[in-house]
């Protein structure tokens, strides 16, 4: 009968730790999706961060903030270098989302690009909204930014969220 291999208590200690660690980095590493799909580790989460310098925020989900509608008008009629861009974006999330950059492309009549500019949260939501505080699950949102266009002469535009830096 062949001898049971022998035991090593440092080697199931050692895995156990290994184990461990790669929990820890995980939920390091998704602590705001983590604490927007269970809000009540937020609190648990917060107090970890604020012993080792870190912040729950919330996750960047760009693909779940969807555009429904978007325009581009002219604001006055003797001044076509002034338009306005009405977009209303929806969180198609069940969770809270941080706002993201929008992404504005204006062309030409050939549909080749004029310029393009990226729109910061803190830049299209006005004075009246905390661009920290994140799009709300199934929300809403119209944003209205007006433009002066200068002499481009644009004849069309395209409009695309990305995820915005974390301030």
């Amino acid at each position: 009968q062949p001898e049971p291999a022998p035991r090593r208590p440092w080697l199931i200690a050692a895995s156990v730790l290994l184990g461990l660690v790669l929990a820890a980095q995980a939920i390091y590493f998704y602590r705001g999706e983590i604490a927007a799909r269970q809000p009540l580790a937020r609190q648990w989460l917060n107090t970890a961060c604020a012993q080792i310098g870190c912040k729950v925020a919330l996750p960047q989900s760009p693909k779940a903030i969807l555009i429904e509608a978007s325009d581009l008008q002219s604001v006055d009629p003797a001044r076509p270098n002034r338009i306005q861009l009405t977009a209303t974006l929806r969180n198609h999330a069940d969770h809270d989302v941080a706002y993201p950059a929008l992404d504005l492309v204006l062309t030409n009549a050939n549909d080749h690009t004029l310029a393009r500019r990226i729109f910061l949260p803190v830049e299209y939501l006005g004075s009246g909204r905390d661009p920290r505080a994140g799009m709300a699950a199934n929300a809403e949102l119209t944003v209205r930014l007006g433009l002066d266009t200068g002499s481009l002469g644009a004849a069309g535009f395209r409009l695309a969220v990305l995820s915005a830096p974390q301030r």
